[in-house]
């Protein structure tokens, strides 16, 4: 899903507040940034970034929020 669809779904949104389209916008492009990468060891990431994004439908921001939250958990719990 393209950084203008999302945000589209976004604002068709009943409950979204106005004041979230900027910050729906970031972090839409961020997301595209990431799904667009092609580098292979980082398949499992933008893997998981997909079913984070398909879980929060409209919210890219809870979408990303999840993933980071994800990955940061996954980082500490790596054998040093």
């Amino acid at each position: 899903m393209s950084t203008e669809t999302r945000t589209r779904h976004a604002a068709r949104s009943p409950e979204t507040p106005e004041d979230l389209e900027p910050l729906r916008r970031q972090v839409s492009a961020i997301i595209d940034a990431i799904l667009n990468d092609t580098k292979p060891d980082e398949a499992p990431v933008r893997e998981q970034l997909r079913h984070h994004v398909a879980d929060n439908p409209g919210e890219p921001e809870k979408a990303l929020l999840n993933h980071l939250l994800a990955i940061s958990t996954a980082v500490q719990d790596e054998p040093a």
